[in-house]
């Protein structure tokens, strides 16, 4: 029972990562001035017009390859326990 719930309460972290960048994203989230991956993506829409695209693709990259590792390391505890 406790191998269960210690791999459902790792796997969702990253539902709680990316719920919280995409309400940050939106502006419903932390206040603009806090930091969060949302806040920079939200600030980097405004300059991918200009040609500056690295900085949506970085923080983006940053929250995918975040998102993908605890989901990797709760898969293989899952598979150990």
């Amino acid at each position: 029972m406790l191998p269960h719930c210690l791999v459902g309460a790792l796997l969702l972290f990253p539902h709680a990562i990316l719920h919280e960048a995409a309400l940050t994203f939106l502006g419903v989230g932390l206040d603009p001035t806090q930091p969060a991956i949302g806040v920079l993506l939200a600030d980097a829409m405004r300059y991918l017009t200009g040609g500056y695209w690295w900085l949506g693709v970085f923080p983006g990259l940053g929250l995918l390859l975040m998102v993908l590792a605890i989901e990797r390391f709760a898969s293989m505890l899952r598979k150990a326990l």
